[in-house]
Formats: C-alpha cells, structure tokens, sequence
C-alpha cells in the first residue's frame, strides 16, 4: 500500500520543495478579472466533488472559481484542471500563491508529505474566507462528501457546522451542498450534468496521467466502479 508520505527531505527534497511561477491574481485587477455577477466563490481542486459543484451551480449562477497552491505536490495538474473546467463554464478561475506557507509548514517534519498541510480543508476554508470578504461576497462553497468525512475531521458534519456558525459571525455563508453525498453518487450527478471527467484531476503524485495506486487515485477509482464507469476512460496509467 502506498504511504502517504513521499521521501525523505535528506535526500530528494528539492524534488518536491519547488516555487511555482508567481501567477497569483493582482488584487488591484480582481475586480476586472472576475464577472461583475459572481455572487459565489467557488474552492475548487479540480477533483470530482469541485469539477461536479462548477457544473451545477453555473447551471443557474455564476460562481467564482477559486484554486489554492500551497505547495501541495499536484498543485501544477489540479491547477491546470481547474483551468480547462472554468473555461468550459465560460468563466475564469483566480490562483491564489500560498506555496510559501505550505513550504514552511511541510518543512517542520522529518519527512516531505504530498499534501503539506495538516488540517488543509481548515485552512482552505479560512483562506477563502479572507478572499471573500475583500471581494464583498457573502456565499463560499466548498466540495466535501460524506467520504470525506470518513477520514478527515475537517470534513465532518461537526466541524462544518461549527466553521459555518462562526463564518456567520462574519457574515459569511458557508455552504457544502454534497456533504451528505458519497463519491460514486456525486459521480452520478455530474454525469448528469455532463462534466468531462477526463479534464478533472484527482492523483496525489502530480504526474500527467492519474497514477491508479495513490489513495486519492484508489477513492476515485472505486468510486467511479461503484458509478458503472469504465476505468480505461479514466486516464490512468497502470
């Protein structure tokens, strides 16, 4: 079973520690860059839950979407799903640069992990928050399953209603529309709404093609079964 840890920072850290291009959104352009009708920001990773969430809310909305680099291995391939989404929705996506942050943090361990924030769905949400409010919009949604919440305490019901409750206070409006979804359900409702899933991006690694053996790569893949989707049309490589 692959471990989630990806080597030692002793021998092979620069091959993960990297800094990206310095493309994060101008603040003094936002508001150009963004439609004037966005009334939602959007988190988006370029995974299942997110690409499923960009299709329906822009089905009656038009949602922001917005894409975190905090130094996360696949930053560059999610980032570039997020992209080829947004264009099919006719709407353009805004990266924001945190790789610093995320550099530091995964820096304070023995050893490099693939995700370098623990707790990330907590920081994502602040995150977004901080954005939200200098944009003056009110709504965030973010995509978590109740496979997420299996694993991950930060995508738990509790934790949600509690971050939510606080948000409030701020006048922020924290929504999670798929929470009470599994995977392969979510998978159903975006076939329904016809999202490319070969554009969408899940693998932990970063390589071209979904690798088929990270855990993300497993979830997606035994969700996608549990959907009836064949796994050729998936673009793994093994």
């Amino acid at each position: 079973m692959l471990s989630l840890i990806s080597m030692n920072t002793h021998t092979e850290t620069a091959a993960i520690i990297r800094q990206p291009d310095p493309i994060s959104p101008d603040p003094m352009s936002l508001d150009a860059a963004r439609p004037k009708t966005a009334n939602c920001l959007l988190l988006m990773s370029g995974g299942v839950e997110s690409s499923t969430l960009l299709f329906q809310l822009a089905q009656t909305e038009h949602p922001q979407p917005v894409f975190l680099d905090y130094a996360q291995r696949a930053a560059q391939q999610e980032w570039e799903a997020v992209q080829r989404l947004s264009e099919i929705q006719q709407v353009q996506a805004q990266r924001y640069d945190l790789s610093a942050f995320g550099n530091a943090v995964g820096a304070l361990r023995a050893e490099r992990y693939h995700v370098p924030l623990p707790h990330r769905n907590f920081f994502a949400i602040v995150a977004i928050a901080t954005i939200a409010s200098n944009l003056n919009i009110q709504r965030i949604v973010i995509g978590l399953s109740a496979d997420d919440a299996q694993v991950d305490t930060c995508s738990r019901p509790a934790f949600q209603n509690a971050i939510t409750n606080t948000l409030s206070t701020l006048n922020l409006q924290l929504e999670t529309p798929l929470i009470q979804l599994s995977k392969a359900a979510i998978i159903h409702e975006g076939n329904r709404l016809h999202v490319p899933w070969k554009k969408t991006y899940s693998c932990l690694l970063g390589r071209e093609k979904h690798c088929g053996f990270c855990p993300q790569c497993k979830k997606r893949r035994e969700a996608f079964a549990q959907a009836g989707a064949n796994d050729q049309d998936l673009g793994y490589n093994c």
